[in-house]
């Protein structure tokens, strides 16, 4: 499904007419608890709304829940909505993706879910509105949703918004902390995009903007904003989503889910930790760690084009380079700042999401996977 994208600075205001030509009954509006109201959206938005009937939901977790995901189901059918409007980060507009994307299909949601059945219907239209620069989900055509403590992608073309608006307005809000966790999220799914096996010239080049806007801006944003710092890493997060919608991620988004879930590390924060580490893991393949060997000669081209991108040059330099940006960003390097130990390093292998894991460019043996984890503590 090709998608209306509007983006920049007051762009919110294409949803009366996005609403006009839908002309729905209900709406199904899914907002953050907090951020709805604190990013000024509420206020931008209520004037579009109030001549059409509609459902404000917010009742689910800050990570996206399967358990949640039935819930919103039960109301979105129960009051026949239409249209679905999301605004907030990432797993805010999963959780609608979810909601809505489930809701039209006939089997059991588990096995969509967990990835046992494809999804076959369409589903509403839905308006991604983000109101942080750092997942992208506006731009992808899967979500993310936990199973019983494990951690799945939902993928099909009938997930992906039909319209994203990206209104940096909306970021202006967001406190520092919050605003480097999100980019950090962004400059990884950017990174792993470029060296992914999936990877193409055209993926690559997406990839290549956003790093470069967010090498460029990041740091202001969060120390000094200004409209062009919102801007830019707006266009770099809406970048990065549109890579990983052409690639998906690769090891450091494998890792990350089990530090999300089970020791609360916000995703951005949890995906950062070891980008730098698999920067030189994945810039030393051979035919026998490879995985795709139909594309090992490709890679030493795209690791040079990924340290000249980095303003680097060698993979160690850039392993310090991120470890440097985020220390400025005052964001943590290391797992003991969240009380990870030792003993807890199986509890991270065993939930790894494998899928993303797969897409990674070189192989890694559960005695590798363990080496990199124990280095971080």
């Amino acid at each position: 499904m090709n998608q209306k994208e509007y983006f920049g600075f007051d762009s919110i205001k294409n949803l009366k007419d996005i609403l006009k030509q839908e002309n729905p009954n209900k709406i199904f509006l899914v907002t953050g608890k907090k951020s709805y109201e604190k990013s000024g959206a509420r206020n931008s938005i209520v004037k579009y709304l109030q001549n059409y009937d509609f459902v404000h939901y917010d009742n689910f977790s800050s990570i996206p829940l399967l358990n949640d995901v039935k819930k919103g189901i039960l109301t979105f059918k129960n009051k026949k909505c239409d249209l679905v409007i999301a605004i907030g980060g990432g797993s805010v507009i999963d959780f609608a993706k979810l909601t809505n994307i489930l809701a039209s299909q006939d089997k059991n949601i588990v096995d969509y879910a967990t990835n046992v059945a494809d999804i076959e219907k369409p589903s509403k239209p839905l308006v991604a509105i983000p109101t942080t620069s750092g997942s992208g989900s506006e731009a992808t055509h899967f979500a993310v949703v936990y199973v019983k403590q494990k951690k799945f992608s939902v993928a099909s073309q009938h997930i992906l918004p039909k319209y994203s608006i990206v209104d940096p307005e909306f970021t202006k809000s967001l406190p520092p902390k919050i605003t480097a966790i999100s980019g950090i999220d962004a400059l990884c799914q950017a990174t792993e995009s470029y060296w992914s096996v999936n990877s193409t010239s055209l993926s690559r080049s997406i990839s290549k903007q956003s790093i470069k806007l967010i090498l460029d801006n990041l740091l202001m944003d969060v120390k000094n904003p200004i409209e062009k710092t919102r801007l830019s890493m707006a266009k770099a997060s809406n970048l990065a989503g549109k890579a990983i919608n052409l690639t998906k991620t690769t090891a450091p988004h494998a890792i990350s889910y089990p530090l999300t879930y089970f020791f609360r590390i916000p995703h951005g924060q949890a995906v950062g930790l070891t980008l730098g580490k698999f920067f030189i893991f994945n810039s030393t393949m051979d035919k026998f760690n490879a995985t795709d060997i139909s594309k090992l000669g490709d890679y030493p081209k795209v690791f040079s084009e990924l340290l000249d991108t980095f303003q680097v040059s060698n993979e160690i330099s850039a392993k310090q380079k991120i470890r440097k940006l985020m220390t400025d960003l005052d964001l943590e390097v290391k797992f003991s700042m969240f009380n990870i130990t030792t003993n807890d390093i199986p509890l991270i292998m065993n939930n790894i999401n494998y899928e993303r894991l797969h897409n990674n460019p070189r192989k890694i043996s559960r005695n590798e996977l363990k080496t990199i984890l124990i280095s971080l503590i």
